[in-house]
């Protein structure tokens, strides 16, 4: 029976004892010794920054968010309840997420109407649900945004 991630809300095999996006524990799996479970001790930032946009205040702005363990949420959007504001016309008003994982950055487009590019050696890609790694540049409508955790 597959289970709902009480962090991200992805939706993981039985199985697995840790959520596939963010790395959470399955609940059932969090009832073990707390010295079994492995802890984040290191500290990172996830640092968002605009490249190019239709709202000129916005190019060159960088956005910082502290990290002190996996599955920190981070969204994206024109709505003001986002923690990225993105006045941009062609942007959902919540068109994405990024989710911090011990791997690195995993980007989730949210049903956004334009899609979530991931762009790539000159070219760009659709994405729905994708790990980018410590770094990577994502368009949203008309603007592009470099992602990097470190």
């Amino acid at each position: 029976m597959p289970w709902k991630c009480p962090v991200c809300g992805a939706e993981n095999r039985d199985e697995d004892l840790t959520c596939k996006i963010c790395g959470a524990y399955k609940p059932e799996a969090t009832t073990k010794k707390v010295a079994q479970i492995p802890r984040e001790t290191a500290t990172a930032v996830l640092a968002v920054e605009v490249l190019e946009s239709p709202v000129e205040s916005l190019v060159g702005k960088r956005f910082e968010f502290r990290v002190n363990s996996p599955g920190v949420i981070v969204t994206v959007g024109r709505a003001v309840d986002n923690q990225i504001v993105v006045p941009d016309p062609a942007v959902s008003r919540r068109h994405m997420r990024l989710i911090a994982t011990a791997g690195g950055v995993v980007v989730e487009d949210l049903g956004s109407s334009n899609g979530t590019y991931l762009v790539e050696g000159g070219g760009e890609r659709l994405i729905k649900v994708e790990s980018v790694g410590k770094q990577a540049v994502v368009r949203i409508g008309n603007t592009r945004l470099r992602v990097a955790l470190v």
